[in-house]
């Protein structure tokens, strides 16, 4: 039987744009990007230059640090642009899609027999070589792992309670089989277990699948997140590092043993109400986004659009108007601008707010057609019991979120932010009166303690 392990607190954004649950095609893409403001440390070597014809699955760049791992094409084509940022930070490299003559990696397809018989090794080379290596992120501290490395445990994230995000009963019920293999293929990678976490209304068989241990999580978001999974299954620390990896990569990774194809389709939710239809659709990894929203805006003028939820995904704009490497939805938003006196009090009925101010909350029920506006000015924080009701995991929120502002890594570490990621304090960030992105602040002191080792 199945365990279920139920969230009590925690908090779902009643935000308007809900997509319909069924894929449709999506719109073609003839420009991709791989962006690397996607991988937390990332030290690139490039590989190319703008004009070189590349292959589908030929490196782009490589990590100075573990040059085995390489990040490959999301598509074949000519490299048209580089682009820097601030002190010549990588932010991303664009591929027209095109028949440029490159040849596209390809690899040996097995049979389910040949598959059984690999060993660890063999799967590490192959996922190496493809570039698949980047879809898992360690905890701590949310980076590829290196080549040479081992988890403790391996987390498949099956669940998603972000705001209008895609289910993924939909998406893998298109593909069970391989997403069955690519399971089978994760348990050659750990000595430890595998763990499927998913909603409680799954209902899909996956025969053939051994060492793979299935739990469902029930409640408000973040029930959904593999940094409440592990908190709950196995928690990480400064000698136990677990790795967690999505649903659609998993897929990805049977297609490439069984095929011997570098899969790049995803499933994306077009979401928000400024979009005319929200929806699933197909696309491709680092689509571009301005391409796969075409005539799909109600005002784009005046909206921003965001790569990944609203809660923890980035601006799509500029350099950065792609598909990020690890997002499954592309939302959508009115931009703000217009203030209200004395908004902070939560007298507009028909505006949402958390804050009690004058015994009134919204209605979480009804879906507000939420905007960019940020309802308020950045000031100090303030401990407030609204953090301990969106924080579900056994951890003193207020004093965390102080430390990470005032960077005491020490007593940071002691209140558990080895554990965390940004999106596991965007929700703090959402409710809190003070305006502090959260997630920055965790950012900046993750990096301040790896650095000391």
């Amino acid at each position: 039987m199945t365990r279920t392990i139920r969230i009590r607190k925690g908090f779902d954004v009643p935000i308007a744009g809900e997509p319909d649950q069924v894929v449709f095609p999506g719109a073609p893409v003839r420009h991709v990007a791989l962006c690397g403001m996607d991988y937390a440390g990332l030290r690139p070597r490039l590989l190319v230059a703008v004009g070189d014809a590349v292959g589908l699955g030929q490196p782009l760049w490589e990590d100075k640090r573990d040059p085995a791992v390489c990040y490959p094409s999301p598509g074949r084509g000519v490299v048209t642009a580089i682009n820097r940022g601030a002190r010549r930070v990588l932010e991303s490299v664009v591929v027209s899609l095109q028949d440029s003559g490159a040849r596209d990696l390809q690899f040996e397809a097995l049979t389910t027999r040949q598959i059984e018989k690999l060993d660890r090794d063999q799967v590490a080379e192959r996922m190496l070589r493809s570039g698949l290596w980047t879809a898992f992120r360690t905890r701590p501290f949310s980076r590829v792992p290196q080549s040479d490395s081992k988890p403790r445990a391996i987390f498949v994230t099956a669940i998603d309670t972000r705001p209008l995000a895609p289910d993924p009963k939909v998406v893998v019920a298109r593909d069970v089989e391989h997403f069955a293999l690519g399971l089978n293929l994760l348990t050659r990678l750990t000595e430890g277990r595998v763990w499927l976490c998913t909603a409680p209304d799954w209902s899909i068989s996956l025969p053939g699948v051994d060492r793979v241990t299935r739990v469902s999580f029930a409640g408000p978001h973040p029930a959904g997140l593999p940094g409440t999974h592990m908190h709950f299954l196995e928690p990480v620390g400064p000698d136990r590092s677990n790795w967690h990896i999505s649903f659609q990569d998993v897929t990805a990774l049977g297609r490439l043993f069984h095929k011997g194809v570098i899969d790049t389709d995803r499933v994306v939710a077009l979401c928000g109400a400024a979009v005319t239809e929200p929806r699933l659709v197909t696309t491709r990894l680092g689509a571009a986004l301005e391409e796969v929203l075409r005539d799909g805006i109600r005002e784009t003028s005046a909206c921003r659009v965001i790569s990944g939820s609203v809660l923890g995904g980035r601006a799509a704009t500029g350099t950065l108007a792609y598909l990020g490497r690890y997002h499954d939805q592309v939302s959508v938003l009115r931009e703000g601008g217009r203030s209200f006196v004395f908004g902070w009090t939560g007298l507009f009925p028909r505006r949402f707010t958390t804050a009690p101010t004058f015994a009134r909350r919204t209605g979480h029920r009804k879906r507000h057609e939420m905007s960019t506006t940020q309802n308020g000015r950045f000031s100090g924080m303030l401990p407030m019991r609204v953090f301990d009701r969106v924080m579900p995991l056994d951890i003193l929120p207020s004093p965390l979120l102080r430390a990470l502002l005032v960077k005491d890594t020490d007593r940071a570490q002691a209140l558990g932010c080895l554990e965390l990621d940004e999106e596991d304090l965007a929700l703090c960030s959402f409710v809190c009166p003070a305006k502090h992105d959260y997630g920055v602040a965790l950012r900046i002191n993750l990096q301040q303690i790896e650095k000391e080792g």
